[in-house]
């Protein structure tokens, strides 16, 4: 993710926010924009989150299932990712794919 939007969620309970947006894209609720494919820029840094594993298993599934009618197949960081960027302000950066 973008060190801004990094920035932006300090103090905040994001991994929680993260479980938040995977029952919103179980429930078809949200959808992940497709990312801009860049190479990897300075400004991007490597979060974990500690979700539940059985979330995440079910969110790479409905991906899978879903990837005709969401146009690609989000993997459950990019829909974390997603999520965490259509939540916060706007200052918080765009969303990109680093390789």
């Amino acid at each position: 993710m973008s060190l801004a939007l990094f920035d932006e969620l300090q103090g905040s309970p994001w991994q929680e926010g993260i479980e938040d947006g995977y029952l919103r894209f179980l429930t078809g609720a949200f959808r992940p924009p497709k990312p801009e494919h860049q190479l990897p820029r300075e400004d991007m840094t490597i979060v974990a989150a500690r979700v539940d594993p059985q979330l995440r298993a079910a969110v790479e599934k409905y991906a899978r299932l879903h990837a005709g009618d969401l146009g690609w197949v989000p993997t459950p960081k990019q829909v974390a990712v997603a999520w965490l960027m259509h939540t916060s302000p706007p200052s918080a950066g765009k969303l990109v794919m680093a390789h």
